[in-house]
């Protein structure tokens, strides 16, 4: 992790990772792929149709039909989902959508982790929506312009 953080009981869901300081838009939070192992989508899903726990819990898009896998000691793997996400994650990077208040709970859009097969369906926990996941091609092109768009409207960012 990048910025000061703590897991504690969630509002969404089990557990949640929240923010200890404020945390500035486009700021990177973390990177999923530091230590993490790298998994062919294949791969990825005969773990999820198996229900491998380290896999189900860790596993994310990292770019094509690649995944990460691992670090299940990293705080952000309490990282919750919401379909208004504060985070952006590309390629594994992941940062601030927009600022972040202390003590608020970090979100994620999960479509743009999970593949998009009938294998990985979850349910948001809030409304019970399916989150279905993107195909490898359109996480790419939505997750890049959504950085593209958070970097280019920040005059001071600076990495």
């Amino acid at each position: 992790m990048h910025i000061k953080t703590e897991v504690r009981d969630s509002g969404i869901f089990g557990k949640g990772l929240f923010a200890i300081e404020p945390v500035r838009r486009g700021t990177i939070v973390c990177f999923f792929a530091i230590g993490a192992q790298v998994i062919t989508e294949d791969r990825y899903l005969d773990a999820i149709r198996n229900d491998e726990k380290q896999i189900v819990r860790t596993g994310t898009r990292f770019l094509g039909r690649y995944f990460t896998v691992g670090n299940e000691q990293e705080p952000y793997t309490f990282i919750n989902h919401s379909f208004l996400p504060n985070l952006l994650c590309h390629c594994g990077i992941v940062m601030a959508r927009r600022d972040i208040a202390v003590s608020e709970e970090l979100t994620l859009d999960y479509r743009y982790l999970v593949d998009d097969t009938e294998v990985g369906l979850y349910a948001d926990a809030a409304s019970g929506r399916v989150i279905r996941g993107l195909s490898a091609r359109q996480t790419f092109l939505d997750t890049a312009r959504q950085m593209i768009e958070l970097l280019e409207s920040d005059e001071q960012w600076q990495g």
